[in-house]
């Protein structure tokens, strides 16, 4: 890998400094460079897909505060037009990162990558997104797209004198996009090193109609306290929405966090989510050291520990290696 990177110039052009600089140099590295030198599991693919849920979800946070006055079906059509994919690479290059995008072994030449219906500066977008996240959290990442994205262009559209008057459906919308973006937030940061796909399934798994039945349930006495007087909601999207909002007018900066440890907390098994993760990567042909080492994160000389919980975890006795 380039040891001579120095991130101080695209910090200076995204307006943002690093605590921890690996992660922006990540978020940098295209599946091309990745394969040219011989790492093609180091990529930015994991906070693309990261990256891609937390931008919808600020996107729909901030028309949920300031288009209540649409109906859900234009708030989904306003979402999908602020991310598509030729707005977010324009903003790339309006950030002058097309040219100096450091880690991308594509032979093309830029302005011809740039004009692909799925071309790398979108996903790197995506994935610049998500590093900022990681690194700086929700609040800070909220204010730099609504700075760099939402604002630009939706500030003529306000409309501050209408009265913001949400709908049960409008939470509704808030919420299930929230559902998303705190099991994605959660699967990231268990399930390590595992693929897009891999998480992509797990994350369909954790938020099927069918769980969605369940955490219901289990949210039970944490509504009656957080809502003596008020109904419960019949769906859980319409909860995590409400829940939300509750710890939004309490401190708006760690709204989204606490919503997601709630989530983790009350409703996520993590022994039972690690066992299906280990059933996907054995499916796709992870071999178990990568998975003890790689996915359950036991460095070599805790390995032998790894692999006690690894057997631990799937049921069965323990194989010679």
């Amino acid at each position: 890998m380039n040891s001579n990177w120095e991130p101080s110039g695209i910090e200076t052009k995204i307006g943002i400094n690093f605590k921890y600089d690996q992660t922006l140099r990540l978020a940098l590295i295209h599946p091309s460079y990745a394969k040219l030198i011989n790492e093609p599991e180091i990529n930015n693919q994991r906070l693309e897909f990261l990256g891609e849920t937390i931008l919808n979800l600020v996107v729909v946070d901030y028309i949920y505060w300031n288009f209540s006055h649409f109906q859900v079906g234009k708030q989904k059509a306003l979402r999908d037009k602020l991310t598509e994919s030729e707005r977010l690479t324009n903003l790339w290059f309006d950030l002058q990162l097309g040219e100096v995008y450091p880690f991308l072994g594509l032979k093309e030449e830029r302005h011809r990558l740039r004009v692909k219906a799925s071309n790398p500066f979108e996903k790197a977008f995506k994935a610049l997104v998500g590093a900022i996240y990681i690194d700086r959290g929700f609040s800070q990442t909220r204010n730099w797209l609504q700075k760099r994205l939402i604002v630009p262009l939706l500030k003529r559209y306000l409309k501050p004198e209408l009265e913001h008057s949400p709908t049960d459906k409008h939470i509704e919308f808030l919420g299930g996009t929230l559902l998303q973006g705190v099991a994605i937030d959660y699967l990231y940061h268990q399930i390590l090193q595992a693929s897009p796909s891999t998480l992509k399934s797990l994350a369909r798994k954790i938020t099927s109609k069918e769980n969605q039945t369940k955490y219901l349930k289990l949210s039970e006495s944490v509504w009656a306290e957080t809502f003596p007087q008020q109904k419960k909601p019949k769906s859980y999207k319409a909860l995590v929405g409400e829940l939300y909002l509750h710890l939004n007018q309490e401190n708006s900066k760690s709204s989204f966090r606490k919503t997601s440890s709630y989530f983790a907390k009350q409703c996520l098994d993590d022994d039972e989510i690690m066992r299906q993760a280990i059933a996907l990567l054995l499916k796709d042909g992870k071999p178990q050291k990568w998975i003890i080492h790689n996915m359950m994160g036991y460095p070599s000389n805790k390995y032998n520990q790894g692999r006690e919980r690894y057997y631990e975890l799937i049921g069965k006795p323990e194989e010679a290696d």
